[in-house]
């Protein structure tokens, strides 16, 4: 399966399907097949790790970002600088 590392250092790789990969004790072990590993990455030098195709994980970060509501459309139910503003003219 697809996969997106992140190293410690805030490098990233992709790999593709092509790769079979495997954690083991923290330890991430990778390899054209299972059991045949020949890349071992310890713990202290990758971070996190992503599985799915990059266009699936475009795809799931698209529909979070629309499922929040952190724009400001100003009207948040407080009425506060509105009164602000109205004593701001009693005064003058």
């Amino acid at each position: 399966m697809a996969f997106k590392l992140t190293y410690t250092d805030g490098q990233e790789a992709e790999y593709d399907d092509d790769t079979a990969w495997d954690v083991d004790n923290g330890v991430l072990k990778m390899g054209r097949t299972e059991d045949d590993w020949t890349v071992l990455v310890s713990p202290s030098h990758w971070a996190v790790i992503e599985v799915g195709s990059a266009t699936k994980r475009a795809e799931r970060d698209d529909e979070s970002k629309d499922d929040g509501d952190d724009k400001d459309d100003g009207d948040d139910g407080d009425d506060k600088d509105k009164d602000k503003d109205k004593d701001k003219d009693k005064d003058n």
